[in-house]
């Protein structure tokens, strides 16, 4: 019987190619999304589960209260997890990781290593990395030995047998000799842990005696590996007992405020509303991401499964007589609905394999396109193997269940006789066309709010002009950056040289009672020419330091923005006198600049407090202003200058009007995957309509017949056949409008800036959605209404 079933299904496949290739490539390109978006998943969900005490592991994290509001740091100070680990017995093990900014020479250059930390060689044993030549046990034991990952092996020697070789690596000082002690795979993509090069920590430990103002110094990562059997809770007490007892009286009453807790590892990947980064470890990822993948994902193997089901059931008419044949010869009704399930499943199967091999194809464009590395490939996941064989049961089964059960409830007599007809199951199939169509509006509607937003924030007034504006980071000679200016404003392609501490993180600020925190930033006297700031009321610094001086006391005359007067409540600003929130130093507003977007328009303007930079000062960038059309020349000329200063420091520095642009790399990548997404459901959903199309036309065919008979017009009939399918269409967006105003607007209100949704918002998707689905309609139409009537006519 197997047989048999084997044997008309396929020949049904070789007598109806195009139905076949239809029906095999829509749901082959459904499962090829679900494989590729659940690879994406599994690699989100794994994430540093693949070390073997990943449950036991945990990072010690800050909570601080700052100008009365709470913040939770991801990091910690470079003593406390020693302390825990002296004084605590559930802690087995510790230890640190801070950033190292590293030079490495490769022949006679120097480059600049990022991804360099330094660590304790206790990381060993807590984690576990696939180790290729050297041992972990003498590993980073030295003052100068180094592990380096298989990257880092290839790129300065050109191979990874490297155990012992020299490598000169400037960290702050000279250049010193350092030698590998070990060789590790590169670092899986679901590893938080983010590393190519590790230092020793003796480098950077605190030497001497330990005060509380180094536990109040949060500036590096910590792990602890706890016993299985301790209680977390327990040890969090603890360690409060510990850091009271090590910061006792005054001087330690910062260090007793700071609360220390843990959180696992496993959670580390999806952590979100921590301040401050953490050293050597990979950024957060939104597990909102994950989630929209995955109702994609889920979203267009239903629409596949749609599709697939409304193809099958317009196939079923020609086949009509096959079916009363197979009932008269005394095929049961179970028989059939075996026999339908049977084909589904072989189709299911052949587009299983065709979408794995889809999948495997596009894998690396994937990637691409969701900024992933994957360390495999699905085909040697097994776990994800079954469940893919799992879900090519499902789709047989989902797909096939409808059509199956719908097709052997026919008649025998009306099977026979030829006047079969569907129209008390099309309310079926319209629904689910219904449903396509408005989750491919939805789609559509959001790659134009994304386009639309994306373009509106790139585009934005900053209050500051960044086109040919580029600036020098001084890296560790912030004392040389005057020397840079001077030489660079005798070049007469260079419209403007200024020097700048850059943007700090944030200062406490007061006022009468209220407090706030204020961006701060040390700035020379070209700075505000250069970038096109417009002072609105008061005056700029004098250069070279300001202050006012009110008998003993001297006061730091600055500039602030709009924003600080508004959200501090000063109502006459000129003149105007506040502290720096401990109380120990006075600032004098001299003059009020209009509010502008420090960086770009992603961040909301916040408070800001300028300063005049000392005589003496250092500066941490150079902002250079260039002539049009210098592009080319300028890196040339800001080498040169380098050079004088340092000679082989790599030089670093950026485009800030491409930074602007840059900075919306994330809502790029998912623009294009909402894109891509929305072809994908179109494309399909269009598929299932050309399938309906075809349903009621070959139930229409004599009513067509007739009507050409008595003179009907081919564009009277395209225009009657497209009728029901076009307010199908149109019925849609009653669901798509409001379902789309509602994520939009939640997306939207992620940003500080966002776009109007309007009327307008809605209108380009509807005309893309129903032009595709007319034409969709029409090609089947056309090929109806283009036909011969005696063809259909000739047995009435």
């Amino acid at each position: 019987m197997l047989k048999n079933y084997f044997k008309i299904a396929v020949r049904n496949l070789i007598k109806h190619k195009g139905y076949s290739f239809i029906n095999i490539s829509g749901l082959a390109i459904g499962i090829a999304s679900c494989l590729l978006i659940f690879l994406y998943i599994n690699d989100e969900v794994t994430f540093d589960k693949f070390h073997q005490n990943s449950d036991r592991i945990y990072r010690i994290n800050s909570k601080v209260e700052f100008g009365g509001n709470e913040m939770r740091m991801a990091a910690t100070n470079k003593v406390e997890a020693a302390a825990y680990a002296e004084s605590i017995p559930e802690i087995e093990s510790f230890t640190r990781i801070n950033n190292a900014s590293l030079i490495i020479k490769q022949g006679d250059e120097y480059v600049r290593q990022f991804k360099g930390v330094y660590a304790d060689p206790q990381l060993f044993k807590l984690f576990d990395f696939k180790l290729i030549y050297g041992d972990f046990e003498n590993a980073l034991q030295s003052d100068f030995g180094i592990v380096i990952t298989r990257s880092v092996a290839v790129k300065y020697f050109g191979k990874t047998d490297v155990v012992g070789k020299e490598l000169r690596i400037k960290t702050v000082a000279e250049p010193e000799s350092y030698y590998v002690d070990a060789v590790i795979e590169n670092l899986p993509s679901n590893s938080s842990l983010n590393f190519e090069v590790i230092l020793p920590w003796s480098k950077t430990a605190k030497k001497g005696t330990i005060t509380s103002r180094d536990w109040g110094n949060i500036s590096n990562t910590s792990f602890i590996m706890i016993r299985r059997d301790a209680d977390v809770n327990l040890v969090q007490q603890k360690m409060k007992e510990v850091r009271n007892l090590q910061n006792p009286g005054e001087d330690g009453q910062f260090a007793r405020g700071i609360e220390s807790f843990l959180q696992p590892l496993t959670a580390i990947h999806f952590t979100k509303g921590y301040n401050g980064g953490s050293a050597g470890i990979k950024k957060n990822s939104n597990p909102t991401h994950a989630l929209t993948l995955g109702g994609i994902a889920i979203l267009i193997l239903a629409l596949a499964c749609i599709n697939f089901a409304n193809l099958t059931v317009a196939r079923s008419l020609p086949r009509s007589k096959e079916i009363g044949v197979r009932k008269v010869l005394g095929a049961k009704r179970s028989q059939l609905t075996k026999q339908f399930l049977s084909e589904a499943l072989f189709v299911s199967s052949i587009s299983f394999i065709l979408g794995l091999i889809l999948a495997e194809i596009f894998l690396p464009a994937f990637g691409q396109l969701t900024n992933k590395q994957f360390s495999s490939s699905i085909i040697d996941n097994p776990i994800l193997l079954v469940l893919c064989l799992l879900l090519v049961l499902c789709t047989a089964l989902l797909a096939g269940v409808y059509p199956s059960f719908s097709i052997s409830r026919f008649s025998t007599i009306d099977s026979l006789n030829g006047k079969l007809r569907l129209s008390n199951r099309r309310y079926v199939s319209k629904a689910l066309v219904l449903f396509q169509f408005a989750i491919a509006g939805i789609l559509v509607v959001g790659t134009v709010a994304i386009n639309r937003q994306i373009g509106f924030m790139v585009n934005k007034d900053l209050g500051f002009d960044d086109t040919n504006l580029v600036y020098m980071d001084m890296f560790m000679f912030e004392d040389k950056a005057s020397i840079v200016k001077t030489d660079l404003s005798t070049n007469p392609n260079l419209t403007g040289v200024a020097l700048s501490n850059g943007y700090g993180t944030g200062s406490e600020y007061d006022y009468k009672g209220k407090k706030l925190i204020g961006t701060t930033n040390t700035i020379d006297e070209d700075y505000m020419d250069l970038k096109g700031l417009e002072v609105i009321e008061g005056r700029r610094l004098i250069s070279g330091g300001d202050y006012t001086y009110r008998g003993t006391d001297t006061l730091s005359n600055v500039i602030v923005n709009e924003m600080f007067i508004k959200d501090m409540g000063i109502e006459e600003p000129l003149n105007a006198i506040f502290g720096d929130g401990s109380g120990n130093e006075a600032f004098r507003i001299v003059g009020i600049v209009k509010d502008y977007d420090l960086a770009t328009a992603k961040s909301k303007v916040m408070p800001l407090v300028l300063f005049s930079g000392k005589p003496t000062g250092q500066y941490a960038e150079v902002l250079v202003r260039y002539r049009p059309g210098y592009d080319s020349l300028i890196q040339s000329e800001l080498l040169k200058s380098w050079r004088k200063i340092e000679p082989y420091q790599p030089l670093s520095f950026k485009f800030l009007e491409e930074e602007n642009q840059n900075a919306f790399t994330e809502e790029e990548r998912w623009k294009s995957i909402i894109t891509n997404a929305s072809f994908l459901t179109i494309f399909i959903s269009c598929l299932g309509l050309f399938g309906l199309a075809h349903l009621s036309a070959e139930q229409r065919k004599k009513e067509i017949g007739v009507r050409k008979v008595l003179g009907a017009s081919v564009q009277n009939l395209l225009l009657l056949l497209n009728a029901g399918f076009s307010k199908l269409v149109l019925l849609s967006f009653i669901i798509v409008v409001p379902v789309a105003y509602f994520l939009v607007d939640t997306w939207l209100q992620s940003f500080p800036y966002r776009i109007e949704i309007g009327a307008g918002l809605f209108v380009l998707p509807i005309i893309i959605t129903f032009g595709i689905a007319f034409l969709t309609v029409s090609f089947q139409s056309l090929k109806t209404a283009n036909a011969n009537p005696v063809d259909s006519l000739r047995n009435e």
